[in-house]
């Protein structure tokens, strides 16, 4: 390694086996070589009420106090979507043109989930924490399930940052329990490497929290490496990932840069501040705030980086929330929404149709206030199926012409 309730829980979640009998080697367990560097705090861009209600949700101990034990990957607990074992990532919705596929596919997809915590508990949440747990099931259903058609979906739980991470501008702690976390990631990512990929291309996939780790996993560990020609693509929605991660230094993405792709959808009169000034971003080996860098804006209706503006009639289907305790989802809605990212952020219009209308109850990620995290997934489902279908056929058309 180089160095390392329920609406609120889809995006804020909102932006899915067999084992070896044989244990990890010892260097594998031990905890991914944390990278904090000195005087750099989160501290994401609220003040007044909405600062004042984010400090309500500030874990009461320090950090490193209370962290609970990191996850083992080799148990399936530590799982919360492997092929080949029934699971939420596995439904699709009745009416959807691409079918789960996953016994066949020929690509996998390593997907990381976002914030599912979001109470005042500790800095990093334990895996089987059950507001964690709970969340989780409504990101494999609205989030990760889009690409159960297009690869096998894995899905490891880590110890997540709680969301007042995001936000901590008085201390380290947001910061460190940000690289705990992505430690884990990088952790379950290695044993799915070795364990399960078996050379397979490989798509990365997140949302929110889990995009960010995500970002930092494509550079430390895939980008100009033998890995970056096995990636698909690299789904890194809702969160601040800024243009320059196109150019990295000997990246695969130079000259491709449309296999990156990120969006962060707001209706004309929501404040995106957070995500286009206030965040932490992982770029040129360190954390850093994101500070205006240009964001990498996809359209995911015509799949443009920085595309005009696509009328609602041309989206083929989102997926409306119906509730928290269902076995699948809904049938998807077309024509729910446009979308223009010829802007800083994704422009949407408000959805006129039921189920895309909740609130966080949260001073961030509210739809009531014009930011759609909630649903940067569920409101374009079912172009992201289609586009990760197509994305893996042409990535076999292109090795296959290529002769390898």
């Amino acid at each position: 390694m180089k160095t390392t309730a329920s609406a609120a829980r889809i995006g804020v979640t909102a932006a899915v086996i067999v084992l070896s009998a044989f244990r990890c080697p010892a260097q594998e367990q031990k905890e991914a070589v944390s990278y904090v560097p000195g005087g750099i705090v989160t501290g994401g861009n609220l003040t007044g009420e909405a600062e004042a209600r984010m400090e309500q949700l500030r874990p009461p101990a320090p950090f490193g106090a209370d962290t609970p034990p990191a996850p083992d990957y080799w148990s399936a607990g530590a799982w919360a979507a492997l092929p080949g074992r029934q699971d939420d990532a596995d439904v699709a919705p009745p009416n959807t043109s691409y079918p789960e596929a996953q016994k066949t596919a020929q690509v996998d997809v390593f997907f990381i989930h976002p914030t599912g915590s979001v109470s005042a508990g500790p800095w990093n949440a334990p895996i089987d924490d059950p507001e964690a747990v709970r969340a989780l099931t409504l990101v494999m259903k609205y989030c990760a399930s889009a690409f159960n058609a297009a690869g096998r979906v894995y899905i490891p739980r880590y110890r997540q940052a709680a969301l007042y991470a995001f936000f901590d501008g008085k201390s380290q702690s947001g910061i460190r329990s940000l690289d705990l976390a992505y430690g884990d990631v990088e952790l379950a990512f290695f044993h799915y490497l070795k364990y399960y990929n078996q050379g397979r291309p490989f798509i990365i996939a997140g949302h929110s929290q889990g995009s960010l780790h995500g970002m930092r996993l494509l550079q430390e560990e895939i980008l100009g490496t033998p890995l970056a020609r096995r990636l698909v693509a690299a789904y890194l929605i809702g969160y601040a990932v800024p243009q320059d991660v196109l150019y990295f230094p000997g990246s695969f993405f130079l000259g491709n840069s449309n296999i990156l792709i990120s969006w962060t959808s707001f209706t004309a009169e929501g404040v995106p501040g957070f995500f286009t000034d206030g965040a932490v971003i992982w770029l040129k080996g360190s954390y850093q705030k994101v500070g205006g860098l240009p964001l990498i804006q996809v359209n995911p209706l015509s799949w443009k980086l920085n595309g005009e503006a696509v009328p609602a009639r041309q989206n083929p289907g989102s997926l409306p929330y119906d509730g928290e305790n269902k076995t699948g989802v809904p049938a998807l809605v077309a024509g729910a929404t446009g979308a223009d990212a010829s802007g800083k952020v994704l422009i949407i219009a408000k959805p006129a149709v039921p189920g895309f209308d909740l609130s966080s109850g949260l001073p961030v990620l509210n739809c009531k206030s014009g930011d759609y995290h909630l649903f940067d997934y569920a409101l374009f489902y079912e172009s992201i199926r289609k586009n990760a279908v197509e994305r893996v056929n042409e990535f076999f058309k292109k090795y296959k012409a290529a002769g390898q």
